[in-house]
């Protein structure tokens, strides 16, 4: 059970991202999924012990900024109060959002987590042999296979979304916001709950989950580089020769063709070129669709985010053809969505991708984050390619008990790490 499991978003500028095949586990689970959703229990928005106080929020817009933000620590761009509030307000199809936050009993705010259901049709990665089965379901049946998740996460980016105030009982609070999770799912009538994404290094503090019925299974892996250069110049000069002329003859074969690529520090009058060339990348993405991103999406993360975010542009024959968006974080600079025009694809995702290299070295950053997908060629510019598990639950007692029987049939092989630097 992994990466569809968990509901991903299939990558940062990412053309195509291949899941994994799992065989009969993936049929078994969608039966687990789809017969193991009975009723539920209404949300109780607030849970007190002698300690702490756990209230559920309907809204990011109901909780002062200040108080979300207080407690977010390095990196927290993703989980920030604007960026919550950005993907919230761009209305996505089928999203409803729940924020569990976590005071004392002081009323200070120790943790907080982003919550969201969202309708997801697991018919379209059967394998092709039963694609006319939930067709024929459907004529009886128009829900089949489509399950409500509850996901714990940051939205719409390969990352979790819990934040604990530095000097507490972490995995004790770490336990509260699954135990929150878990009662918002109950209420939405969700049968399956994920909290993701989560490093190796994550997993010490995280594996607390599993004391409350939680699973843990592999995602698909997060692409990422470790910048250890001071100049762009100098992490070229740093490739081993067969990688290096790669990347330079790559780069030509773009510019030969008259793309060059731009930064847009203001993109949002353009949202609607940038949604349409969003939507042609998902149409070609083979396997796990993400969600249809809408208008609000850029126009959000342009007027809510400012300086923190911005788009790169390939431009050939006076037209932009191809887009990326870029987040800058604390220290980290995340590549998140790519779309290009309709048509077959050129130099445009290599050509972006380092451009959004080159923005990141210039940034200082500790890494850029290339998410999810396309593993081959990303590993080609130096990004190493690093495990991401994700905490995962049924709300039936007897289907989270078949989830733990079932091998781990979708676990992504993460092939030897190339020797891309001579470092």
């Amino acid at each position: 059970m992994s990466g569809w499991f968990s509901r991903q978003f299939n990558g940062a500028l990412t053309e195509t991202a291949q899941v994994p095949d799992p065989k009969l586990g993936r049929i078994m689970q969608l039966i687990m999924l789809q017969f193991g959703r009975l009723g539920s229990r209404a949300l109780g928005s607030v849970e007190a012990d002698d300690q702490f106080c756990t209230k559920i929020y309907t809204s990011i817009h109901e909780i002062e900024a200040g108080a979300w933000d207080s407690i977010l620590g390095q990196n927290g761009l993703i989980r920030s109060h604007a960026y919550l509030e950005a993907v919230e307000d761009a209305s996505i199809e089928d999203c409803k959002y729940f924020y569990p936050v976590i005071t004392d009993l002081n009323g200070q705010i120790v943790a907080h987590a982003c919550v969201y259901t969202i309708v997801t049709d697991f018919a379209q990665i059967l394998p092709k042999s039963l694609a006319w089965f939930p067709h024929l379901a459907r004529r009886v049946w128009k829900r089949f296979l489509h399950v409500r998740i509850t996901e714990c996460a940051s939205p719409l980016s390969a990352s979790h979304s819990i934040s604990i105030i530095s000097g507490t009982e972490r995995k004790c609070l770490i336990r509260k916001i699954g135990k929150a999770v878990d009662s918002i799912a109950r209420a939405q009538r969700s049968s399956l709950l994920v909290v993701r994404d989560f490093l190796t290094a994550d997993r010490n503090e995280f594996d607390s989950l599993l004391g409350d019925g939680y699973n843990l299974v592999s995602n698909m892996p997060l692409a990422r580089i470790r910048v250890r250069w001071n100049s762009y110049e100098e992490y070229l000069s740093s490739m081993r020769s067969r990688y290096r002329k790669d990347v330079n003859r790559r780069l030509r074969r773009a510019e030969k063709s008259g793309q060059e690529v731009r930064i847009l520090k203001s993109f949002s009058d353009q949202s609607e070129l940038w949604v349409e060339q969003a939507r042609t990348v998902r149409e070609n993405t083979k396997g796990f669709k993400r969600e249809i991103l809408p208008l609000g999406y850029y126009q959000n993360m342009d007027s809510k985010l400012g300086e923190k975010s911005l788009l790169v542009a390939a431009k050939r024959d006076g037209q932009i053809v191809a887009h990326g968006m870029v987040l800058h974080d604390d220290s980290d600079t995340i590549a998140t969505y790519f779309g290009r025009n309709r048509g077959p694809a050129s130099q445009e995702w290599f050509h972006l991708v380092n451009e959004v290299i080159r923005i990141g070295i210039d940034r200082k950053s500790n890494y850029i984050n290339l998410g999810l997908g396309s593993y081959d060629a990303k590993s080609n510019v130096g990004a190493d390619v690093e495990p991401l598990f994700v905490y995962s639950k049924s709300t039936i007692t007897w289907v989270n008990w078949l989830m733990r029987l079932i091998p781990r049939t979708m676990d992504f092989s993460i092939k030897e790490p190339k020797r891309v630097f001579h470092d």
